[in-house]
């Protein structure tokens, strides 16, 4: 999945958005739903069985989804809506600080969550955390 960036918004929802990786404008088009699927199987009298994930499963894939959400929330929170500007482009030799918002060239829009030792910041991208260099302070 590429990022993009929301140029214009209509009722609240995105109307049109930039593609960060190539500069292209295009209307925006939400991700497709994930739809549980049901598996029909043939027993061995021959009679057909129609299963449904489990219980378990179906929890442990809605915490996992609500996990993955409420990051998504926080990236977005703090991360939509502002300008190029704001971003600082990423690059090892500059000095990074918690909070500070960054604009990677392959990761896209991020903010850093936390100076770790070593010379490694933790940043927070809209697919995920991941550990980058820096020049430490």
């Amino acid at each position: 999945m590429l990022n993009h960036r929301v140029v214009a918004m209509v009722g609240g929802a995105p109307k049109r958005v930039v593609c960060l990786t190539c500069g292209s404008e295009h209307n925006y088009r939400p991700a497709p739903a994930a739809s549980r699927t049901t598996v029909t199987v043939r027993t061995r009298s021959g009679e057909t069985v129609t299963a449904k994930p489990t219980s378990s499963s179906a929890r442990t894939q809605s915490r996992s989804s609500r996990a993955e959400q409420e990051r998504y929330e926080s990236w977005a929170s703090r991360t939509l809506g502002r300008t190029v500007e704001s971003f600082s482009r990423y690059s090892m030799d500059r000095t990074f600080q918690a909070g500070e918002l960054i604009l990677h060239p392959k990761f896209g829009e991020g903010y850093v969550e936390q100076v770790l030792e070593g010379g490694k910041v933790n940043v927070m991208f809209r697919d995920g955390p991941r550990v980058l260099a820096h020049r430490p302070g």
